[in-house]
């Protein structure tokens, strides 16, 4: 059971990750494209949040 939840947690950080790098790219080819609907420092901060759950489940 606390294996699966490491793995879940741990996917649910690459998934936040490849979804800041790809809204990141975006932003840099395309200005406004991301931050005219969605504010990426809640991205950042739901980022972080997964992460410190990641280092804290090991």
């Amino acid at each position: 059971m606390a294996k699966n939840l490491a793995l879940i947690s741990r996917e649910i950080f690459y998934f936040f990750s490849a979804t800041l790098v790809v809204a990141i790219i975006l932003e840099l080819i395309w200005p406004n494209v991301i931050l005219s609907y969605f504010n990426l420092n809640y991205l950042l901060l739901i980022w972080l949040l997964s992460a410190l759950v990641v280092i804290f489940k090991k």
